[in-house]
């Protein structure tokens, strides 16, 4: 370990309360020599233990204070609680509820070509999208029959005329939005593409054949939601639509040129885990359920395979901005949560239940390792007094702002 790395600080705005919640972990107990300051701009706490210094920025502006109080001394745990200086509205890291969706239509150059985050393989040629459209939230469907139902005009008088609603209204409960060639369908974490839009040269459904979708061999096969695969580095980039005749492409693991914008890079793609709190997110406006179970991804064909446990997320606060000095990006602005691991008989009580209203977030399995590897890294981020309740630990999902990582 580091020296700075021997001093551990966390700051959290309270934005409710307009003050800067601070936890300071150091190696050693605290002593007369141990000193935190804030800078004269108000925005830089320095703490020193022990020959050792570490910084962070904080996620707000405070009052410039010569040296903060060292309370405990022999403690190796420090807080403070740190009253924002600006007036109301107007302190550099905003605690708006408004919620940004990772890579929205009007974000995206029309025409734009689609390549592998990794190798860089064209997925979708330059010019074959002709135009972005986002689709509408998972819930329209079930809410467009629901408003038709019952409608004030139909004064409780019965729903005969209703029985037909759903094949004869392109907005029913059974429908689906097809994909079209030359459209490219933007949902919350994916890309919908027409099957002719897709260079099928460099996407495969195994990632140890060495043959690409253009063989025989896979065509006219039942492979509703098989994982799909770059065919250069093997990497999954989504899963097929076979119904659709289409693909469904990952956002975290593909490339899209966006539009150029004062407040946005084009260097700075979505990640996975801007996609998983956008979800989880989604899950509550939705559903008003802030707990969900993440169940791994599974084909039409696959049977689907008990896993020996799943992550129980419970969404504490979707829009926290914190400082870490394990994170060199920081402030940034994030979902924090509770998690823990349950069992599949656990999950499906939970999920079959009337009155948990826990819901499920189907994620590929790689895509739920890098999750367990986020969630246990951010949970390290805070004070160890901060980090478990019971059963449940503390984790951190940064959210997407528009500017990216």
């Amino acid at each position: 370990m580091s020296m700075s790395h021997t001093i551990q600080i966390y700051a959290e705005l309270l934005s409710n309360i307009r003050k800067i919640s601070v936890g300071c972990d150091l190696l050693t107990p605290s002593s007369s020599s141990t000193k935190a300051t804030i800078s004269p701009s108000g925005r830089v706490l320095t703490v020193c233990h022990d020959g050792a210094e570490n910084t962070i920025v904080l996620p707000g502006r405070v009052a410039s204070i010569n040296s903060l109080p060292v309370l405990k001394l022999g403690s190796k745990n420090l807080s403070w609680r740190l009253p924002l200086a600006e007036t109301p509205g107007h302190h550099a890291f905003s605690a708006s509820d408004e919620q940004s969706v990772p890579w929205s239509a009007s974000d995206l150059q029309l025409g734009a070509s689609i390549s592998c985050r990794t190798c860089g393989s064209t997925i979708v040629e330059p010019g074959d999208i002709k135009v972005w459209k986002d689709l509408p939230s998972e819930n329209w469907a079930e809410m467009m029959e629901f408003w038709h139902c019952h409608k004030p005009s139909d004064h409780g008088h019965g729903h005969e005329h209703n029985d037909n609603l759903t094949s004869t209204k392109a907005y029913g409960a059974s429908s689906r939005i097809s994909a079209q060639r030359g459209v490219g369908f933007v949902d919350l974490t994916s890309f919908l593409i027409h099957d002719r839009d897709i260079s099928h040269s460099n996407i495969t459904f195994s990632p140890d054949s060495k043959d690409s979708i253009e063989n025989e061999e896979y065509q006219n096969s039942e492979t509703e939601n098989s994982p799909v695969f770059c065919s250069c580095c093997k990497m999954q980039l989504g899963v097929s639509k076979d119904q659709d005749v289409s693909f469904s492409l990952f956002k975290w693991q593909v490339l899209v040129e966006v539009e150029e914008q004062a407040n946005r890079s084009p260097n700075a793609p979505p990640s996975l885990f801007h996609c998983i709190s956008a979800m989880l997110l989604a899950t509550m406006s939705r559903s008003g359920s802030s707990r969900s179970i993440i169940l791994p991804m599974t084909s039409k064909d696959q049977v689907f395979k008990d896993a020996p446990s799943l992550f129980h997320l419970w969404v504490l606060n979707g829009n926290i901005t914190f400082s870490s000095t394990w994170e060199t990006g920081s402030p940034l602005k994030a979902v924090k949560l509770f998690w823990c691991m349950i069992s599949q008989n656990e999950a499906d009580k939970l999920l079959d239940s009337m009155t948990s209203n826990v819901q499920d977030i189907t994620l590929p399995e790689d895509a739920i390792e890098r999750l367990s590897g986020i969630l246990t890294e951010t949970y390290n981020f805070l004070p160890k007094s901060d980090r478990q309740l019971k059963e449940w630990r503390v984790g951190l999902l940064e959210k997407w702002d528009g500017k990216g990582a």
